[in-house]
């Protein structure tokens, strides 16, 4: 896995090739759930995070798997021996997914955020990339900036409160990619 140091940030990258994950089918079961979809983020005239219940998008499934899997190998020497990594969904009990998808249309962008909260890990993949459709930039706390460019079935995992964005997608189709946080667990639960 290739590492990347942007000052105290590390940005590590990957390439995912399993035949177990059907890139193709997991798109074709996004886009025939369509009228299955919640949103959240609405940020200059789109919605930024599209969920759907992974009942509908079993094919998902495998790849959730396979980015626990690369997580774990990764950060091994910070997860406790009694912990491990878990990706929260509906299937697994929880109230709320952790993994949304996000689909950038020709001359849409995605604002500057973060994914601050008590999640360890984020991460996207990109599902479906093509010439000039934007990339992800990383911004540390000296306003510098990294670029990384998307391409497609790569698998980047990145600190939750660094600060990021999308640049415009100049292409001729969509960008769809696939996000993720990865908290430790067991959860511990919130204390009073």
């Amino acid at each position: 896995m290739k590492k990347d140091i942007f000052l105290d940030n590390r940005i590590f990258s990957t390439t995912i090739f399993d035949k177990k994950i059907d890139i193709d089918f997991i798109l074709e079961q996004f886009h025939n759930n369509s009228e299955h979809y919640t949103h959240t983020h609405f940020i200059n005239n789109r919605w930024e995070n599209i969920y759907l219940d992974p009942q509908k998008i079993p094919s998902v499934l495998p790849l959730l798997s396979k980015i626990l899997s690369k997580a774990i190998d990764n950060y091994r020497t910070q997860i406790k021996p009694h912990q491990t990594l878990v990706i929260p969904h509906e299937l697994l009990g929880y109230e709320k997914n952790e993994f949304w998808f996000n689909l950038a249309l020709p001359g849409e962008s995605t604002a500057v955020h973060n994914h601050n909260g008590k999640a360890v890990i984020s991460g996207v993949y990109y599902l479906q990339v093509t010439e000039k459709c934007g990339n992800v930039v990383f911004i540390n706390e000296k306003k510098e900036k990294m670029e990384v460019p998307a391409k497609c079935g790569q698998l980047l995992f990145f600190p939750p409160d660094l600060d990021h964005y999308v640049q415009e997608n100049k292409g001729t189709d969509k960008r769809i990619s696939l996000s993720f946080n990865c908290y430790l667990f067991p959860l511990i639960a919130p204390t009073n």
